[in-house]
């Protein structure tokens, strides 16, 4: 096939994905109206500015600008080269979550904060980028090995030490970075024994997890009751913030109440311009708002495996399909805890959520993708 046909085959602008990229841009622009509007209450409530967490959100939006301008023309060999050394330096900031280091905003230890940097850091959200480029190198080196005992085991430790110690401290992300992983490996052709192997290990996993801890056993017996109409005698405010952004959500309708016009985020819905944000666009812009949001989520991870599937270079493949999974489930789970398919988990919706390094490395993941769509 020549490539003149090849490139008839593709939407490109300049090289580039251009419904990814036009995507991409239309979920930030979005997200930032979204937040000037979610956040204005509280901005003046605390801050006597309506415009403070608005401003915030621009200016890693312009950082997220750069790092996605420098992801987009990074080169492959370049990526792959430096993939472990990546993962490394994610994970040491991950252990940092166990020291001095780390912040316990709102009962967790979920931030770290660095003298240098202004700015809090998650660094759950480093490895979720990083730990798909160590798989996938891992994955493409070994792409005629993957049945052998080691190989499967180099892989099983990634998993276990990317998505382990944030389960105990972030149980939803540990998840979401698990799926990644686990998306790429089903990909890459895993044996069916290495998918029992690796599901039971998950499965004993996360009953361990949340049978140790007591927060997390009355929020989900609490979920579980309200589910078939039953309160929760012992833990009746565990559902506090679901059912305001069910409220929020009902209030909207099929159009929405309009622009800066939501109740819900007036003390009302706490987090309302973070992890409720999507409860307050359906309240703004209602069904057609809400429904909209998750179409444009559906195109950004169906271009994603799009471009996995167009390109013939294995390490590029594997990165698209692990980026497409995070982006995707993690879209998955906020919008399920907004609309009460999940117990609350604090997770953040991306491009749309007030975030600092959030923000930052979706973008960055987005760079990637449209990298690979170029090399396609």
């Amino acid at each position: 096939m020549s490539s003149k046909m090849k490139k008839s085959n593709r939407t490109k602008n300049n090289g580039y994905d251009s419904i990814l990229l036009i995507t991409t841009i239309l979920l930030l622009t979005f997200g930032t109206v979204a937040v000037l509007s979610a956040s204005y209450p509280i901005g003046v409530k605390d801050f006597n500015n309506g415009y403070y967490f608005v401003k915030k959100h621009i200016f890693f939006l312009l950082i997220g600008g750069v790092g996605m301008f420098i992801t987009s023309h990074l080169k492959r060999s370049f990526v792959k080269k430096i993939s472990k050394t990546l993962w490394f330096i994610s994970l040491l900031l991950i252990f940092l979550l166990w020291t001095s280091f780390a912040d316990s905003s709102y009962g967790q230890a979920r931030w770290i904060k660095i003298p240098i940097i202004p700015f809090k850091i998650q660094p759950s959200d480093f490895i979720k980028v990083t730990s798909v480029l160590y798989a996938s190198k891992v994955l493409s080196d070994n792409w005629h090995k993957l049945h052998e005992k080691e190989v499967f085991f180099k892989l099983f430790l990634i998993i276990a030490l990317s998505a382990g110690p944030i389960l105990t401290r972030d149980f939803s992300t540990g998840f979401v970075i698990a799926a990644e992983l686990g998306a790429m490996y089903v990909v890459g052709g895993m044996y069916f024994y290495q998918f029992v192997m690796l599901g039971g290990i998950a499965g004993a996993a996360l009953v361990g997890l949340i049978a140790t801890v007591p927060y997390r056993r009355k929020r989900i017996a609490s979920f579980a009751a309200s589910i078939f109409g039953k309160a929760h005698e012992k833990n009746p405010d565990d559902l506090y913030q679901i059912n305001q952004a069910l409220y929020a959500i009902a209030m909207g309708g099929t159009g929405g109440v309009g622009l800066f016009h939501s109740r819900q985020k007036y003390t009302n819905l706490p987090f309302a311009y973070n992890d409720f944000i999507y409860a307050i666009i359906c309240e703004e812009f209602g069904a057609i708002g809400g429904i909209l949001l998750i179409i444009l989520f559906g195109v950004f991870v169906w271009r994603g495996f799009y471009i996995a599937q167009k390109t013939n270079n294995n390490f590029d493949k594997f990165t698209a399909v692990g980026l497409s999974t995070f982006i995707g489930i993690q879209a998955i789970f906020n919008i399920g805890v907004n609309i009460k398919l999940f117990p609350v988990t604090g997770i953040t919706l991306p491009f749309i959520s007030y975030g600092g390094t959030a923000l930052i490395v979706s973008m960055a993941a987005a760079g990637l993708l449209l990298r690979i769509s170029k090399d396609a």
